[in-house]
């Protein structure tokens, strides 16, 4: 976007569009980032000073348009830095709060899921990018063709990050057994929910790859967590905000491992946006909520909880060896119908979004 004229003022530097908007940036805001080799480290883009260092008196000298973008000159200490148009673009905040709802879906989605074949996402960062893009847009996405081997799931996760190893081991099998410590290794249908809400932090990501099933049942079921949470919020916001505003007590524990973590069943940014969803009624410690609202807190959980649970939110995917679903463990929650007969098979593994989201943009970076 070209820049088409700049006003400032000691405090605020105006930024004029092309495409007619306006931009403003406070002077220690600017100074702050400046940019350049005096101010960033050129091999890492790491800032060089503390705020601390910098004068309390910013202020903007002076700006002016020059071919790499708007160069300022500041005060008193005479600092230099040239802003290129790209980067006030992508970071001006001068503007409205975002909204806090975005897109969502329900069971239409199965009908829409895009099948990524998975030698395409080995071997090309174009498709790779495809894939990890809509594991950040709709929070799921499903690779196919991927070998039916063992440990094959750690491989994927390693294609944009690392895996987060837990008391389940570096992957985890999802199978009946005999002596079960968790109820997913059973042949029981189990109802949607988010993995490990009793760890801090929640495991961001989860890959689930389908090794055998010749069952009959045992059907994948994925739910949009936001999708529920922006619904309980236009019908019931005293629920919504209830839900939001207090944390409860999530635990897990065995012979050898109690784990605990308290968390708010809907997480907001400072937007009101919805950033994450913990709910495992299987999980969930006794409530300590103050006596005044407990009555409320439950009465806004039943409400949420159904939300969850509508059939019209569901996506139903039966998992055929080599297919793998990688998904937001913090937005879709997952279950499955019961199942009987053959065998079933599953490994998963866990990852961090931020590794996917860092992978995403160089991935970005490189296409452009």
């Amino acid at each position: 976007m070209t820049i088409t004229g700049v006003d400032h003022t000691p405090e605020v530097l105006t930024v004029r569009w092309q495409d007619g908007a306006a931009t403003r940036f406070h002077a220690i805001w600017l100074r702050d980032n400046a940019q350049g080799a005096t101010f960033r480290h050129p091999g890492n883009d790491q800032r060089l000073f503390d705020l601390t260092e910098m004068p309390d008196d910013i202020e903007i000298a002076d700006a002016r348009i020059v071919a790499e973008g708007v160069e300022i000159r500041f005060a008193p200490d005479g600092a230099v830095s040239v802003f290129a148009a790209g980067y006030l673009r992508e970071h001006a905040y001068d503007r409205a709060a975002a909204t806090p709802d975005q897109p969502v879906w329900g069971a239409e989605l199965g009908g829409r899921l895009t099948r990524h074949a998975y030698d395409a996402v080995r071997q090309n960062p174009s498709a790779r990018k495809d894939w990890l893009d809509d594991v950040t847009t709709d929070g799921i996405a499903l690779l196919t063709g991927v070998p039916a081997v063992e440990g094959k799931v750690c491989e994927v996760a390693e294609l944009f990050g690392f895996v987060r190893e837990t008391n389940y081991g570096r992957l985890f099998e999802v199978r009946s057994e005999a002596q079960p410590i968790n109820l997913a290794y059973t042949p029981v249908g189990l109802n949607v929910h988010t993995d490990n809400p009793y760890r801090s932090p929640v495991p961001g990501l989860q890959l689930l790859h389908c090794l055998t099933n010749a069952a009959e049942g045992g059907d994948s079921v994925f739910v949009d967590g936001f999708r529920c949470a922006q619904k309980l919020r236009a019908e019931a916001p005293d629920a919504f905000a209830l839900l939001s505003r207090h944390r409860a007590p999530f635990r897990y524990r065995n012979a050898t491992t109690d784990l605990s973590n308290r968390t708010a069943y809907i997480e907001t940014d400072e937007t009101g946006r919805i950033a994450a969803i913990r709910y495992n009624n299987r999980s969930a410690a006794p409530l300590d909520l103050p006596f005044d609202v407990m009555g409320d807190f439950y009465a806004a959980l039943r409400q949420f909880s159904r939300a969850l649970h509508d059939p019209d939110g569901e996506m139903r995917l039966r998992l055929e060896p080599g297919d793998l679903v990688t998904f937001d463990n913090e937005r879709v929650l997952h279950g499955r119908t019961g199942f009987s007969g053959g065998a079933r098979h599953l490994q998963g593994c866990y990852a961090d979004k931020d590794s996917l989201r860092s992978m995403a943009a160089v991935l970005s970076r490189k296409s452009a």
